[in-house]
């Protein structure tokens, strides 16, 4: 690609018309600079060529004048230096720099050109013009002050040695056009260089109250994933309500504490909050490990459910992998209890499948939950159960059994459900276990139930 194309491409897709930053330069400085990059390209570009037109009128206009087509020509070269540099992309933090070299250059050779000339009305409109646009370039106040400060010293200075006059009265106008143009760019210069200021204020804190709102939304989504499933978070925050869903198959788990009455009579009001929390976050880093859902926490007991709100064919699986690791934790648990002289723990664990409705009720303190005869029967697994058994109905185990080591417990009363078939889960079987206690599943095991 040519220099040419590339030069094309870049004005078409030309920052000048970009839409809204991302975010805005910590210091006004570094704003200055970053709008001056906007713009330094079309300068470049433009002042490359602006003034070779003008080098023939000037050696008929002016053909003794031998420093003239120098001058023009200086701009050209210096133009087309910092046109290269500035396509590198290596000196981003210099384009206001570069943009006042190229100011200072055409403010200082007007003002020399015009001097030459000894103030021709030709020149001297140029020379206006230039200062003019002095005012409106986007760079930092005190060096467009100094350009055009030189640029005056220029002028009068090599105006004086040329012996310019301003006895006439077009001398005189064309002098006062230049006071009154300079006195314009100075007030313009400080007008533009305060508003720029203000504007560059007024971004920041829009986009410092940007970064606060979009931190205050992660953290309310983060919350809200604390206590919603993904999947209802997102459809909560899409519609404003969550319709209930029908699952045909899903586990369900309760654990609770045995003679959590009497163990509170041992501990603190702090204490055992803090007993609880220890316990109930070790519990919470299961449902990560074997994507299980909690569900809530009622006093001592504990609820969750697999295969919800995501459904899966392993839920069973899940849900007694989960809880016979919830007894290993207890376990290693009680025995540091024991050590410092701290009250053990002892769980009771009840899990049942089967149909169920899941979604969110009501409009306050909303919360995730279950509803069904399955739930209930879960429940009763759990009060039927013993204290450090997992307690399962036959729907349960008619679908882990082939996995799990199981003992047959017979028909048990349970309460409003009459006499109902119940088993407990010891381990996983020997063939499927990579570990003596039967906790942890080994490949051949994992293969199987990937096949389910």
């Amino acid at each position: 690609m040519s220099l040419i194309q590339y030069a094309l491409k870049r004005l078409r897709a030309y920052s000048f018309f970009e839409g809204e930053r991302a975010d805005y330069p910590p210091t006004f400085a570094e704003e200055l600079n970053y709008q001056c990059g906007r713009i330094l390209f079309v300068v470049a570009i433009i002042t490359m060529a602006a003034w070779l037109p003008y080098i023939s009128l000037d050696c008929q206009l002016h053909p003794d004048e031998f420093l003239i087509p120098y001058i023009r020509v200086g701009l050209s070269i210096v133009s087309l230096i910092i046109f290269i540099l500035y396509l590198t992309g290596r000196f981003a933090g210099y384009h206001m720099m570069f943009l006042v070299i190229i100011g200072a250059y055409l403010a200082i050779s007007c003002g020399l050109l015009t001097a030459l000339t000894k103030a021709d009305s030709v020149y001297m409109g140029g020379y206006i013009f230039i200062l003019t646009v002095m005012a409106v370039a986007p760079v930092d106040r005190r060096a467009a002050l100094s350009v055009i400060a030189a640029s005056l010293m220029t002028f009068f200075t090599v105006g004086y040695f040329k012996g310019i006059s301003f006895d006439s009265l077009s001398a005189r106008y064309s002098f006062l056009d230049l006071i009154s143009a300079t006195l314009v760019s100075i007030s313009f210069i400080f007008l533009l260089h305060e508003t720029r200021y203000r504007s560059w204020l007024k971004s920041k804190k829009i986009d410092e109250q940007s970064l606060e709102l979009r931190s205050d939304k992660e953290k309310i989504d983060k919350l809200l994933l604390n206590i919603l499933p993904p999947a209802v978070a997102k459809e909560l925050k899409n519609d404003g309500l969550v319709k209930p869903v029908f699952y045909e198959s899903a586990t369900i788990v309760f654990a609770d504490i045995v003679g959590f009455t009497k163990i509170t009579e041992k501990l603190t009001p702090d204490q055992l909050v803090r007993e609880l929390d220890e316990v109930f976050s070790s519990f919470d880093r299961v449902m990560d490990k074997y994507g299980l859902e909690k569900l809530k926490t009622i006093g001592d007991a504990y609820m969750f459910v697999a295969g919800v709100p995501v459904a899966n064919k392993t839920h069973e699986i899940d849900a007694v992998l989960g809880a016979l690791e919830f007894q290993s934790l207890i376990e290693k648990i009680n025995q540091l209890k024991t050590c410092k002289g701290r009250p053990v723990f002892e769980i009771r664990i009840g899990i049942n499948t089967g149909p169920l409705m899941a979604g969110i009720v009501g409009e306050k303190k909303f919360v995730y939950d279950v509803w069904g005869d399955s739930v209930n029967l879960a429940s009763r697994m759990e009060s039927s159960g013993e204290g450090g058994r997992v307690n399962i109905s036959e729907t349960t185990y008619v679908r882990i059994k082939d996995y799990f080591e199981t003992e047959v417990r017979g028909q048990i009363m349970a309460k409003n459900k009459g006499s109902v078939a119940m088993y407990f889960v010891k381990r996983i079987k020997c063939e499927f276990s990579s570990d003596a206690a039967g906790l942890q599943p080994n490949q051949r095991f994992q293969k199987m139930v990937s096949m389910l």
